[in-house]
């Protein structure tokens, strides 16, 4: 797994996007200098290299989402923790979604379209934000703090907007909660499901990508599905993927068991590549594959 997470960010770093030039959220305009026994004891502003220097290096994930750059502050108070606000803006609302997929395990809806909070953290996104805000110690204070800001940023994003329609194509039955994500950087799948050591279906800036967990721990399998500009693209991708996993495997729709005992199956919906992978038998591949199908999506 060490392995695989040193993959990742090599290959972030060397196919690191240009920086995006675009108005960054006011926050300034939007956040109190003062509340309750708080008040802003610095702003941020950061973005383009500095950004790495703030977060230590971290800053991979947001750019393989398209970052145009965060702001945020940091509230002191006397004798409470400090509590500090960062705004991440990404290039479209489907990039907030995606760096918001990376960061929960779970799904919680009180702030934004999406949230995630903790003792000493929340998360959420909307539009084309995507908001953390934590503190540093655990108080009643910090907590009540923490919510009050999420609420008012929240209410000062006026747009929400639609979540990408290939998540809206996942079937509901047996996924796993908060059990997918969104993303159109090959480094994610692999990741997260290594398939191959290179970008083996063609995922790029161009395509929608979800991975989704199926089943219990015990019984689970990974569902990936990926949305091409047009049909020769989503063909070339899919034969690349059968030959690899499948090649003595004939039609549309090859069911085959692998050497390590689990099933794997690819088929083309359109423009469309969907795969199922891990599966422990061929009835799961099976119940997946049907509820896709019958799928409005």
């Amino acid at each position: 797994m060490c392995r695989v997470w040193i993959y990742v960010f090599v290959v972030c770093y060397l196919y690191m996007p240009t920086w995006v030039c675009a108005q960054k959220f006011d926050v300034m305009k939007l956040l109190p200098e003062k509340f309750d026994n708080y008040q802003v004891s610095n702003w941020l502003d950061y973005e383009g290299e500095a950004l790495f220097d703030y977060i230590n290096g971290g800053a991979e994930l947001y750019l393989s989402y398209g970052l145009v750059g965060m702001t945020g502050c940091k509230y002191n108070g006397d004798g409470l923790p400090q509590v500090t606000v960062e705004i991440y803006e990404m290039t479209s609302p489907a990039n907030a979604f995606g760096v918001y997929t990376q960061s929960r395990d779970k799904e919680e809806y009180e702030y934004g379209q999406g949230s995630l909070s903790g003792s000493d953290f929340l998360l959420f996104w909307k539009d084309k934000y995507y908001v953390i805000i934590t503190a540093g110690k655990v108080l009643p204070e910090s907590g009540k703090a923490i919510r009050r800001i999420a609420s008012l940023i929240d209410k000062a994003i006026p747009e929400k907007s639609r979540i990408p329609a290939i998540v809206d194509a996942l079937p509901k039955e047996n996924l796993v909660p908060g059990g997918y994500l969104y993303f159109h950087h090959y480094i994610w799948l692999n990741a997260y499901l290594f398939i191959a050591n290179y970008n083996l279906v063609n995922i790029s800036d161009k395509t929608d990508a979800v991975l989704a967990k199926y089943g219990d721990a015990d019984n689970r399998c990974y569902l990936l599905m990926v949305d091409y500009t047009d049909t020769t693209a989503a063909i070339t991708a899919w034969k690349q993927l059968k030959k690899e996993f499948a090649p003595d495997a004939t039609g549309e729709r090859p069911k085959l068991r692998l050497e390590d005992g689990t099933w794997f199956t690819t088929w083309m919906l359109g423009k469309r590549l969907c795969a199922i992978f891990d599966a422990k038998s061929i009835n799961q591949i099976d119940n997946l594959y049907n509820l896709i199908i019958t799928s409005k999506y």
